[in-house]
């Protein structure tokens, strides 16, 4: 198993909230950077708490592919007047915590009212770490290669405390590799990529830079995106 990846800092803002999802295993797939087999993800979800949250904080024709998602997607408490939550465009950090062993087993979004979530389900040991941010042109950790994505804006989010999925006792992925949600949010497409050096990698293309928060939840364990309409 990998070593752990450094510990990166947190922001001051860093949020922890609820939510359910996955992401994805390179070898289980054979995919490098971004992938194959393509179908569209229309996935709208109920709504479930989460807590008080405080500030947290790539192009050629759009390919869409398949693999399951679950029925549920991201939930969340009522939005407020003018924001469903803080939320800004800064990078947002946490680290994993030390000998995370974890598994990127599913990959879920939810269009809510205000926001849009992708939520990435996980299984194993430990909690996990991330670097989330804006990029001006994403490419893949592992490849070094340029990620094509739909959209204005991309995000660039690595979840860290992952394991290779050939480890002894790691779980295979089931979800999609890259999907298209349908109009109406702005989320245009997301992608995931390799897992290296215990990171998994997703790209989110916006349809313009919007704020975002980023937090996680245990049991099970998941990191959940939301990324606010304007």
């Amino acid at each position: 198993m990998p070593a752990p990846r450094p510990a990166l800092i947190s922001r001051t803002d860093r949020i922890v909230g609820l939510a359910v999802a996955a992401v994805i295993a390179l070898a289980t797939f054979g995919l490098a950077g971004c992938g194959a087999d393509p179908a569209v993800v229309t996935v709208t979800a109920p709504a479930d708490a989460t807590p008080s949250p405080t500030p947290a904080g790539a192009t050629a024709s759009p390919e869409t592919s398949s693999g399951p998602v679950a029925s549920a997607g991201a939930q969340d408490d009522p939005p407020g007047p003018s924001a469903p939550f803080y939320a800004n465009t800064l990078p947002d950090t946490e680290t994993a915590s030390a000998g995370a062993f974890l598994s990127p087993v599913n990959l879920r979004f939810g269009a809510h009212q205000g926001y849009d979530r992708i939520v990435i389900d996980l299984e194993g040991t430990g909690t996990p770490g991330w670097r989330a941010e804006y990029v001006a042109s994403p490419t893949g950790g592992a490849s070094g290669e340029p990620v094509v994505l739909a959209g204005g804006a991309y995000l660039r989010i690595e979840v860290t405390g992952v394991t290779y999925p050939t480890e002894p006792g790691a779980h295979p992925y089931v979800g999609p590799v890259s999907f298209s949600p349908a109009a109406g949010g702005v989320v245009r497409q997301v992608k995931v990529g390799a897992v290296f050096e215990g990171t998994v990698e997703v790209f989110v293309g916006v349809a313009s830079e919007q704020p975002f928060r980023v937090f996680a939840r245990e049991d099970p364990a998941r990191v959940v995106i939301d990324v606010q309409y304007p």
